[in-house]
């Protein structure tokens, strides 16, 4: 049997890593994985958080070339990201097991709902923000939101992120790239940290989701990209609206 289980978050694990490298989605198949494991719900959550980690660090050194001259304000969202992350996981860890399990349907529906907008909305924000940077009140209020989302339910993260910085800025979306990968970096470092420290988690799993979601993420940027994107991502929201609604009439 544990033979299996590692099967099949190996296989989990190079799926979501693959599409992470091309369209984002990767949680929608690492979390439910876990829970076919037999890795309850709660916990599932925070190890997912943690496994992705790495992932998230990896495109942050990527992306330093497009901070560098963003220092001073990089500087200026770390408290804000810090802060929210730190709230995500503490509103995670005060949540029960029966809440947690009744809200993950939700939760997952939601990711998949932001897989299907994600592209409109980001060519909307850009558009109505009339060439010019909102307040800077604007970009650390969706950061901090972003980010406090994204430590208690890590789907999608990334797509929130590039929506709200790219309302709140008139920049480059390899700029906005940068940015999200820094601040997606500073969640995955809270939520190792207390997740690690104060919440159940299977390391196991871990120890299996983070060299198989590395080696995914190569693949992915070397041969999922020659896919055309579009397809990739209608089929992750199939599969999300099928998994929400499966969870919901478990």
């Amino acid at each position: 049997m544990m033979l299996l289980q590692v099967s099949g978050l190996l296989l989990a694990g190079l799926v979501a890593g693959g599409l992470n490298a091309v369209a984002g989605g990767g949680s929608l198949v690492t979390y439910p994985t876990l829970l076919a494991v037999g890795v309850p719900p709660l916990h599932a959550n925070a190890t997912n958080g943690i496994a992705v980690a790495p992932a998230y660090a990896a495109a942050a050194f990527g992306s330093r070339s497009h901070l560098r001259d963003q220092r001073r304000r990089l500087l200026g969202l770390i408290p804000t990201a810090v802060i929210a992350a730190v709230g995500g996981t503490l509103l995670l860890l005060n949540t029960s097991h029966a809440v947690f399990e009744n809200l993950v349907p939700f939760l997952v529906l939601a990711a998949t709902l932001l897989m299907a907008v994600g592209p409109w909305v980001n060519r909307k924000v850009t558009a109505l923000n009339g060439g010019k940077d909102l307040h800077p009140v604007a970009l650390h209020l969706g950061v901090g939101l972003g980010c406090l989302y994204g430590a208690y339910f890590n789907a999608a993260l990334g797509l929130v992120l590039i929506a709200v910085i790219a309302m709140s800025l008139n920049e480059k979306l390899v700029r906005i790239g940068a940015l999200k990968n820094f601040c997606t970096f500073i969640v995955g470092v809270v939520t190792s940290i207390v997740y690690g420290v104060f919440a159940d988690v299977a390391w196991w799993a871990i120890g299996v989701l983070v060299p198989a979601t590395f080696v995914g993420g190569y693949l992915g940027a070397r041969v999922f990209q020659k896919l055309p994107e579009r397809p990739l991502r209608i089929a992750i929201i199939v599969y999300g609206l099928i998994l929400s609604i499966i969870l919901m009439v478990k």
